[in-house]
């Protein structure tokens, strides 16, 4: 990624050039690092692609662009990808003071590429299945004992699916984040994928009575030793929630990545008899809102617990789990 940002003038006064200089981290900020990585590494693609063939990757021609795109679709390159890494050239360009292609393109041809890519090579949504309350109770019953790792599995299958969390969320979720109440529990996300600027967002998980998130927490957060006080300090413990154990399941200081939980749904699915393939880190979050909206649940009520930006994409389970109900045909089917 070019570290020129900010393109600074050599005739500008050496004050404001510094100035300029502890704004870029502002700058880089704008874009997720999560962006930002995907971004470097698309650039560097687009720039492989270009030496290969001998032509300027900045500034880069349209038709070179448009080219690009043909080739990585060919490649077997998902659109969306594909469009990310246009989305990254113009970046580039930017950052280097340049007019992107896309602004350059009088005929078009970028966008008419895309769209032809779009409409080519469109995939199908891969959905996999929801874990509903009956398929995530088979799934616990699948972890036996009362041993460290037994209680965290349990609280991050439990807690995943409770709080409709994103699997980045739940694996990022800090003590500090928890506050424990009479009625259950009250959890302050931070930041999450919809929420770069940080305003954060708290969620309020029941006890309940037949998952029971909050208690299988509490065992987890027992077994862990992370509910006295710090020692050192005399406070509350601070840090993350999931822990990672070592193989002989003795607690570290560092936190589960959301790959911990991917690999535990998988496993607990295919311990419960079912396929692990069509089970991922989202089939909780998609879990909370399939029972949600079987169930009748409050449309804006779901919408705020999963903390999506619009209703469509939460208004599509309700549709879903109301397909059969005053069916069009009833009266003569």
């Amino acid at each position: 990624m070019p570290n020129d940002l900010l393109p600074i003038s050599a005739h500008l006064p050496a004050d404001i050039a510094a100035e300029i200089e502890e704004a870029r981290d502002t700058l880089a900020a704008s874009k997720a690092s999560s962006t930002q990585k995907a971004y470097a590494s698309d650039w560097r693609r687009f720039c492989d692609f270009c030496e290969a063939r001998n032509v300027e990757a900045l500034p880069a021609h349209p038709d070179i662009v448009a080219l690009f795109i043909h080739v990585e679709a060919e490649a077997g390159i998902a659109p969306v990808t594909i469009g990310r890494r246009v989305a990254a050239i113009a970046h580039h360009h930017r950052d280097a003071g340049l007019s992107p292609p896309t602004a350059r393109d009088d005929a078009g041809v970028i966008a008419r590429m895309l769209a032809g890519v779009r409409r080519k090579y469109a995939r199908k949504k891969d959905q996999k299945s929801p874990v509903q309350a009956d398929v995530l109770k088979a799934m616990l019953a699948t972890i036996e004992g009362m041993g460290v790792r037994a209680r965290r599995d349990r609280a991050i299958l439990a807690l995943g699916m409770a709080g409709a969390f994103r699997r980045s969320e739940l694996a990022a979720l800090r003590l500090e984040d928890l506050k424990f109440t009479n009625t259950g529990l009250r959890i302050t996300i931070p930041r999450s994928k919809r929420d770069q600027e940080g305003a954060g967002q708290t969620i309020a998980i029941p006890e309940g009575r037949f998952i029971r998130p909050v208690t299988l927490l509490r065992h987890w957060l027992h077994a862990a030793d992370l509910l006295s006080p710090d020692p050192a300090t005399g406070k509350a413990r601070t840090g993350p929630v999931f822990l990672r154990l070592t193989r002989s399941d003795v607690t570290t200081s560092a936190a589960i990545t959301d790959k911990t939980i991917a690999r535990l749904v998988k496993t607990t699915a295919a311990a419960a008899d079912l396929d692990p393939s069509l089970y991922s880190a989202h089939s909780l979050r998609a879990g909370f809102l399939t029972e949600a909206a079987a169930r009748r649940a409050n449309l804006f009520k779901m919408k705020d617990h999963s903390r999506h930006k619009s209703l469509d994409t939460v208004a599509d389970y309700v549709r879903d789990a109301a397909m059969f109900d005053d069916h069009a045909g009833d009266g003569f089917l």
